[in-house]
């Protein structure tokens, strides 16, 4: 079980395939999860005998429970969210629904019960994570220096000139995820850096420990640098203050050779970023974004809104103040665990999560009792400083597979350091065994029997659940990743047939019919055959409706569906889109911008004047065009005033 877990935990964060899957760096990951999720279920099944896991320490009590009450958390929230199917699977973008979570926290108890009282398996799990984290720091640093074989550059890069920046994803899809998995792999290489005897391993992690803290740097993630440096705090104070002029002439020449690169012409990209975040000393819209998702989840505290539904919801609970800072944003998150466990499941879900950070912080304080010498005690010190890194970057990100794993994780394997080993009767005492009389046998044989059926009987439902979720995640993606291809090649009626495959696999709640409408318009639009032009229309109409209702941010698609019922000269439909697109989301500017123009062309220029200084409102001035629409509109309204009555 520990070597299944460790390559599991390996392979999420390296899963990566461009070409095979639409959202070739998330579904991977989400794949690889639910069946190892099955599988480790299926081999907890087998193994028969009750492991005591329970009765092991006042920790783990804690953290079953505090697991239990997530689980039955997130199920209820679900079933009370506003839109129960996107909440079932999740959303496209990270696919977090209740499905994808119930299998971590599957795969977390796994780990706890497995590693429970054997830091050995410990080790290795961290071996694992060690190596992956090797590799995707390495693929980190070469994506900043300019060499990418898998994905296209200009993806990561932002800004012109010389305030170009990269921040790059690696294997995980944006620099804030790379930072935040990397924060685990630093510290899970120093617990093998104090404890492992292999030179092999010992050099390994202590590369990848390297690695990952130059790629954190490179990837210019303030809350991933902040979070490394609570991480440090706490490593410190757990292993002693110790001057020595070994460490104080590494920490000179690492100084050195980094104020060396940051001046470099290699390190102008660094000093860009360095531009950029001094632009945005509080973090962007994140003060605004907290202040709203509370006000947000106020309204439903007790259950939430259900998992990934925030996109949706929190339109309607988005600030002027938010408007105007950032109208160009789009928020899918809260971009804090905290107060995204608070919206998400409501104070019980907030509780549950709370309760299991507590547990990891417990445990780790049960660990730092141990003695000085002893090689629990320096993994559970390195485990304790990555819980409290993940902890502090998580206050600025949001969890989603690659991010929460490793995190809970860390808390399931210092709860698995406090634990005592499950008796063994092969193992146990002479004199113990000389107390089990002839009976005693068989009745052992048959609670170990009656055992494994029950956890069979239990077991084999959840793990056909998640392997039939992730058969159907596999084809819907690979029939997604085929329309792609088929538009690319300017052939609507394949696409049609791989889109319809991709329809009757995907899970329920969230589809790709907004992207879709959006790509067959641009082949529409194209020098392609009149025929194909027409048909692209026809198929783009139909999936631009379709979304409003199929889509996890609905009035993005009212919106798009104004748009296209614009270019189809159908204003009434336009109008109408609109402003359910305006009722859904009441301060995004852009429909209250495209309704001004609509009534403007029907000449209906008080109301466009009020719409049209709606948008310059919310808007904050930050595009001449919305200013300039409400100039053109009020110059037309004072000339029709200044116009002489006609008989």
């Amino acid at each position: 079980m520990a070597r299944l877990l460790a390559v599991t935990f390996a392979l999420i964060p390296l899963a990566i395939a461009p070409g095979l899957f639409f959202y070739f760096d998330v579904t991977p990951k989400t794949f690889l999860a639910l069946l190892a999720a099955a599988a480790g279920l299926i081999w907890w099944a087998a193994e028969g005998a009750p492991s005591g896991f329970y009765r092991s320490s006042r920790e783990a009590r804690w953290f079953v429970w505090a697991v239990c009450g997530t689980a039955v958390s997130l199920l209820i929230s679900t079933l009370a969210s506003v839109n129960p199917a996107l909440s079932l699977g999740g959303s496209t973008w990270r696919f977090w629904g209740l499905v994808p979570q119930l299998a971590v926290l599957a795969l977390v108890y796994l780990t706890a019960e497995c590693c429970a009282g054997k830091p050995e398996r410990v080790r290795v799990i961290l071996r694992g994570c060690s190596a992956a984290g090797l590799l995707t720091a390495v693929y980190g640093i070469a994506q900043y220096f300019g060499w990418d074989p898998l994905q296209p550059s200009q993806t990561y890069h932002a800004g012109e000139g010389i305030f170009t920046i990269v921040r790059p994803p690696s294997t995980l899809g944006h620099a804030d995820y790379l930072a935040n998995w990397l924060l685990f792999v630093v510290f899970a290489s120093a617990a093998l850096a104090f404890t492992e005897k292999d030179r092999t391993w010992l050099w390994l992690s202590r590369c990848a420990e390297a690695a990952a803290v130059a790629a954190i740097i490179l990837s210019g993630t303030r809350a991933a640098l902040l979070g490394l440096l609570a991480g440090a705090v706490v490593l410190l104070w757990w292993r002693g203050l110790r001057f020595t002029w070994r460490a104080v002439a590494m920490t000179g020449i690492a100084v050195v050779a980094a104020a060396g690169f940051y001046f470099s012409p290699a390190g102008a990209r660094m000093r860009a970023r360095v531009h950029w975040a001094l632009e945005e000393r509080t973090g962007g819209a994140r003060f605004l974004l907290w202040r709203d998702s509370l006000h947000m989840a106020a309204a439903r505290w007790p259950l939430g809104y259900g998992p990934e539904t925030f996109t949706g919801s929190f339109v309607r609970y988005q600030s002027t103040d938010l408007a105007n800072a950032y109208p160009d944003f789009y928020h899918e998150s809260p971009h804090n665990i905290v107060l995204d466990a608070l919206v998400t499941q409501g104070a019980a879900g907030l509780a549950a999560f709370l309760a299991l950070c507590a547990v990891g912080g417990g445990a780790a304080l049960a660990v730092r009792r141990e003695p000085p010498s002893g090689a629990r005690r320096d993994i559970g010190g390195a485990l304790a400083a990555s819980l409290a890194a993940m902890a502090m970057s998580g206050q600025f990100v949001c969890f989603m597979l690659p991010t929460a794993l490793p995190f809970f994780v860390t808390i399931a394997l210092l709860v698995s350091l406090v634990c005592c080993p499950a008796l063994d009767l092969t193992t146990a005492p002479s004199r113990s065994r000389l107390r089990i009389t002839a009976s005693e046998p068989r009745a052992l044989a048959s609670g170990s029997r009656n055992a494994w059926r029950r956890r069979a009987l239990a077991m084999a439902p959840c793990a056909a659940v998640l392997a039939l979720f992730a058969l159907r995640l596999f084809v819907a993606e690979t029939a997604l990743a085929l329309v792609r291809r088929d538009l690319d090649a300017g052939l609507p009626g394949d696409a049609a047939d791989a889109y319809a495959r991709y329809e009757a696999w995907r899970w329920r709640g969230a589809s790709a019919d907004l992207w879709y409408s959006r790509r067959l318009v641009m082949l529409a639009q194209s020098k392609a055959e009149p025929a194909i032009r027409v048909q692209a229309i026809q198929q783009a109409g139909i999936a631009a409706q379709r979304a409003t209702e199929t889509v996890e941010d609905p009035f993005n698609a009212y919106y798009n569906l104004a748009a296209f019922s614009a270019r189809q000269n159908d204003f009434p439909r336009t109008e109408q889109s609109l402003r359910t697109a305006i009722k859904q989301a009441p301060n995004w500017f852009k429909p209250h911008w495209m309704l001004a123009q609509v009534l403007e062309a029907a000449g209906r220029l008080q109301e466009a004047e009020a719409e049209a200084a709606r948008a310059v409102t919310l808007d904050g001035s930050k595009h001449p065009e919305v200013s300039s629409t409400l100039g053109h509109i009020r110059a037309g309204l004072g000339a029709a005033l200044t116009e002489p009555t006609h008989k």
